[in-house]
């Protein structure tokens, strides 16, 4: 039977929401309960009868599981028949075949004694007559078949269905045996369909399932009928009459009973209803007149909480906000929905919720309601994130069993920007005071006394007891002794008011003996007639801003690299100078000294090398003048020397000779041993001529003048300045605008020596020679402008365009079928020190189609063994391209057999200057036969140059030297006139037929 809910009392009633019990109203409680007993309303909008679906009907479910019972058991009494049926069927089939077989037996021997075809066919067919039978065969004792009769078997569901219920084979076979001879001659074997045994069966199964269903649905039908009107419409009825209760006066409308169920459950069921509405009405009426004294004592302390200035929080012991009042919704940035079960850490910032904790505990185990309130000041967090100090205090209130805890908050932010501003006008003098590192002073003139504060003390190093109190003698304890006279009468003129403002910087004494500078500022306080009574002010310790200042000035004026002073340094210097020996009637001069190719060292080995070079220079230049002499720096690699007090003008040179002597040494530098040559220009000033009108600019300028003739006379020497060396610095300065017209304009042009065999005087190979033909000079021989464009780097340009050249003619002649002969040019060491060098030589190469065995490139010895170690990686990768290397001018420098063993050199050109002499001079020709000698020893072959006599070839040949070329063989030609005099049908003569 199902039983109606329980409406409980309304003071006991809850409603459970989000984990808190919520307390309701009776009125809402009843109508809940009769909406889900009754469900539904009335068309008038009073609670109506719930349409009840089938299966939740009890009639239904008592039937349903009435009908599943029966049905179970059916099944179970229906399966066991089949089983016994199925038995029987068996044993039945069984008995029937076996009288068959024995009906035919005698004939079937006969059959299989006789070996009688036809007679074994006759016994089969009387055997087929059996309509189960699907197959008959007759075999004699040998095996062999006399007789065979086969028919199909049925198939279907059915078929399928009697394979599972009858799962053995329905085979049988008979020995055939003779019994006047009791002899066994054959058997006979029959096989049954099951489907056509089991058809009879199958017949009796149906009809008993069928009757059992029936039997199974009319029961149910009947259960369902009869428990309808036996339950479900009486507890219907009680449905409908508990809808229609009034909720809020359930007392008023009870629930009617039959009389015919009067003594039954429902009778029972309907009593206890009507009690219970009874004291439910009950309960309702007092707790409608407890909820209005409530009511009324709510709004009163509603009224008094939301007008008190202060914020009011109720907190549970979750330490969930219950509620808060509307100074504390202001206080913390939330609507009330917002507030009700918002933790209360999310009010308070991160560090102060172990101090409410603490706070709430100690409330909590106070011993009853009066226990003092706990105090303290916190931090609080504004729903936006804006913090707000607040003081805070707690109670806890008890309701039954229930504790809460009431927390009065406050803003206290205007009170803490007093506090803080009272604070800071406090502390702003002493920090602005130890920010500067600055003490302060104030001292009484009319007593004599001082009064320092503790941070001046402090700045040096005092204890407070050890500064004296009186101002004359603390004046002559601190002061520095150079200092204290002109502070002192500094102080006094200031005091007098002869001066307006006093801010001194002096030097005072630490306590540890070292000086500490000082900057003073004082203020000084005046009487009615203008006489000074106090004078206060604040000393800041400025010995960095004196040291920076310093450090600046030396920057400045002096050389960051070497130290040495700058140009601005050494113009004041040499002004200076040039002032002392006019009065004192002495010499001056001034050396400019600049280094012989640094730029190819830069180049080569790097600036890192080049800086130390050029501290290492500085060094030596300053190891080698006189102490009383000063030395600059001007610019990369030049140097100047300030020499005074001169006797004699020669003197000067003395020292230049002392610097040049000191660069001639070898120099270690980052494991380089390095030779510094330089260029030294002299210009000198007599103090005693005062008709010398020689100004610091013009002796520089003079100085540089003769540094640069120094330098174009090949350098690693000096020069005193002469006035015509004006004239032949503006020529080099045409020289070199010209020279890179030339370039510009393309003025140059190439011309070719022949180089012969010495035995055969066959042409061997040529020699490419520049000539630059300029439109108004004519021709300038390579020994004038070489050396500029060495020297101002055109030296690159000009290479590449004699390479291009000299390739290009090769192209000519091999495009006219005209073998071509190997060309020598000449190439720059600086060309080399050059990364792209190497790829212009490739990509010329390349461009052209030349083989690179048709390009010799010749370095001067001397150039290449002062930059060996920067060239040996170029020179090897041109050999690996197969271009041949050639050493010009050998002999004049300093070579070593280690260097040439080393450089993948090809060819050794014996210097001029030995073949010169070599008839006349046997020095000259020991030594020409001596490089001859050395030079096929090492495998290289040997040219000669600067051939002009038949007697000089005739030499040559005597000691088997390789080729030769000079005046006597051939004078350099344009590309047109060698072929006009050594080209016969596109063939090269030899040099003796020209």
């Amino acid at each position: 039977m199902a039983t109606l809910p329980l409406i409980e009392p309304p003071q006991q009633r809850t409603r459970r929401s989000g984990g808190r019990a919520d307390p309701i109203g009776a009125g809402d409680d009843v109508r809940d309960v009769a909406s889900r007993s009754a469900g539904g309303r009335g068309g008038d909008g009073s609670p109506g009868p719930e349409r009840l679906p089938m299966r939740r009907r009890l009639s239904y479910k008592q039937a349903r599981n009435t009908v599943l019972l029966t049905l179970v058991l059916g099944l179970l009494v229906a399966t066991g028949q089949i089983i016994v049926d199925l038995m029987h069927l068996e044993r039945r089939t069984d008995v029937l075949v076996n009288q068959v077989m024995r009906t035919v037996h005698e004939p079937a021997a006969e059959a299989a004694y006789g070996f009688d075809r036809d007679m074994a066919g006759r016994v089969l067919d009387g055997l087929f007559a059996y309509e189960p039978i699907v197959l008959a065969e007759l075999r004699n004792d040998f095996g062999s078949v006399l007789a065979l009769r086969e028919r199909p078997a049925e198939s279907g569901t059915r078929a399928w269905l009697a394979e599972h219920l009858l799962p053995r084979e329905l085979e049988y076979a008979l020995p055939l045996t003779v019994v006047r001879n009791a002899l066994d001659v054959g058997v006979l074997r029959v096989r049954l369909d099951r489907t056509l045994i089991a058809a009879e069966f199958f017949e009796r199964a149906s009809v008993t399932l069928w009757a059992g269903l029936l039997w199974t649905v009319g029961l149910a039908t009947i259960l369902v009928v009869s428990l309808h009107v036996a339950v479900t419409k009486p507890f219907l009825r009680v449905s409908q009459q508990l809808a229609r209760i009034d909720p809020a006066r359930p007392s008023e409308t009870l629930v009617t009973i039959p009389p015919r169920h009067d003594d039954d459950e429902l009778g029972i069921l309907g009593r206890s209803i009507n009690g219970l509405l009874l004291r439910l009405g009950q309960s309702l009426e007092r707790h409608r007149r407890a909820e209005d004294r409530v009511r009324e004592r709510e709004l009163r302390l509603r009224g008094i909480m939301e007008n008190v200035a202060d914020g009011i929080v109720t907190i549970d012991t979750c330490h969930r906000v219950e509620t808060m009042n509307r100074a504390a919704l202001e206080l913390f940035g939330y609507r009330a929905d917002e507030a009700a079960g918002l933790p209360f850490d999310r009010c308070l910032a991160d560090g102060d919720l172990p101090h409410v904790l603490r706070a709430l505990a100690r409330s909590l185990h106070a011993p009853d309601e009066r226990s003092d309130v706990v105090r303290q000041e916190l931090t609080a967090r504004r729903k936006s994130g804006e913090t707000v100090p607040i003081s805070f205090s707690v109670s806890q209130m008890r309701l039954g069993d229930r504790v809460s805890f009431i927390c009065v908050v406050r803003d206290i932010t205007e009170r803490r920007d007093a506090e803080r501003a009272l604070m800071e006008s406090e502390q702003r003098l002493k920090l602005a005071v130890t920010a500067t590192r600055s003490g302060v002073w104030d001292a009484d003139l009319r007593t004599g006394r001082v009064w320092w504060s503790p941070e001046f003390v402090a700045m040096l190093g005092y204890a407070p007891d050890e500064l004296p109190m009186d101002r004359g003698e603390t004046w002559e304890v601190l002061i520095h002794p150079d200092d204290r006279s002109w502070t002192a009468a500094l102080a006094e003129r200031y005091l007098s008011g002869e001066i307006t403002e006093y801010a001194p910087v002096y030097r005072m004494r630490r306590k540890d003996g070292s000086w500490v500078w000082i900057e003073a500022r004082g203020q000084c306080l005046r009487d009615g007639d203008g006489v000074a009574h106090r004078f206060t002010g604040t000393m800041t310790d400025v010995t960095e801003r004196k040291r920076f200042e310093e450090q600046l000035m030396y920057m400045a004026t002096h050389d960051p690299l070497t130290g040495l002073p700058n140009r601005t340094l050494l113009q004041d210097r040499l002004t200076h100078a040039m002032g002392l020996s006019r009065r004192k009637g002495t010499g001056l001069a001034a050396l400019s000294i600049d280094l012989d190719r640094f730029k190819l060292v830069n180049d080569s080995l790097g600036h890192e090398v080049g800086d130390r070079l050029l501290k290492a220079v500085a060094q030596a230049i300053a190891g080698a003048v006189r102490s009383t002499d000063t030395v600059g720096r001007l610019g990369v690699d030049e140097f100047l020397v300030i020499a005074e007090d001169l006797a004699e003008p020669k003197d000067a040179g003395r020292i230049g000779m002392s610097v040049l002597e000191a660069l001639a040494k070898p120099l270690e530098v980052g494991g380089h041993s390095l030779f510094a040559t330089a260029s030294v220009g002299i210009s000198t000033f007599d103090g005693r001529d005062e008709d010398d009108a020689t100004d610091v600019a013009a002796l520089l300028r003079h100085a540089d003048t003769a540094m640069h003739s120094a330098k174009s006379g090949g350098g690693n020497t000096l020069r005193y300045y002469r006035p015509e060396m004006n004239e032949e610095v503006a020529a080099r300065l045409a020289l070199e605008r010209s020279l890179r017209d030339a370039i510009e304009r393309n003025q140059f042009e190439l011309v070719y020596q022949p180089k012969v065999d010495v035995a055969t005087l066959r042409l061997l190979g040529l020699e490419a020679l520049i000539r630059w033909k300029h439109p108004e000079k004519g021709y300038i021989p390579p020994t004038i402008f070489i050396p500029v464009a060495e020297e101002t780097g055109l030296i690159g340009a000009i290479g590449d365009w004699v390479l291009r050249t000299a390739l290009d003619q090769i192209a000519r002649w091999r495009a006219r079928q005209i073998a071509p002969l190997p060309v020598a040019v000449n190439i720059s060491v600086r060309q080399l020190t050059d990364e792209s060098a190497l790829r212009t030589v490739r990509s010329l190469l390349s461009e052209t189609g030349i083989d690179p065995g048709l390009l010799e490139l010749e370095v001067t010895e001397t150039t290449m063994m002062d930059n060996i170690d920067s060239i040996a990686e170029t020179l090897h990768a041109l050999r690996d391209l197969g271009v041949g290397v050639a050493v010009d001018d050998f002999g004049t420098g300093h070579s070593s057999l280690a260097y040439l063993r080393r450089l993948p050199i090809t060819a050794l050109k014996v210097d001029r200057s030995f073949i010169d002499d070599v008839i006349a001079n046997p020095d000259d020709a020991a030594i020409a036969a001596t490089i001859i000698a050395m030079g096929r020893q090492l495998g290289l072959k040997v040219v000669a140059e600067g051939i002009e006599t038949a007697e000089q070839l005739a030499f040559l040949r005597r000691h088997a030297c390789d080729e030769a070329q000079g005046y006597h063989i051939a004078r350099p030609l344009p590309a047109e006139e060698l072929e006009t005099r050594f080209l016969d049908g596109g063939r090269w003569r030899e040099a003796h037929s020209a």
